[in-house]
């Protein structure tokens, strides 16, 4: 074995536990507002009267961010931890 193999594995076997960011509790809270959040944005985009595009543009990437993390909290809150 190379010297390189033997410290992976010796840094391997004194890792803990992957801990995540928030407690599992969190996660309808999370799910709630981010989800809430992007559809605010959504609405707002969808509602504009005038088409500008940065306001277009930024409706549509706060939305985009906002639900593709809401989504994964609805995921992690129903117990598809994904």
């Amino acid at each position: 074995m190379s010297l390189a193999t033997s410290e992976l594995q010796a840094a391997w076997a004194t890792a803990g536990p992957f801990q995540a960011p928030f407690a599992a509790s969190s996660f309808p809270i999370l799910a709630l507002t981010t989800m809430t959040a992007g559809l605010f944005f959504a609405a707002k985009f969808g509602l504009a009267e005038k088409p500008v595009f940065v306001n277009d543009l930024a409706a549509s990437v706060g939305s985009s961010i906002f639900l593709g993390f809401g989504i994964v909290f609805v995921f992690l809150a129903v117990g598809l931890y994904v």
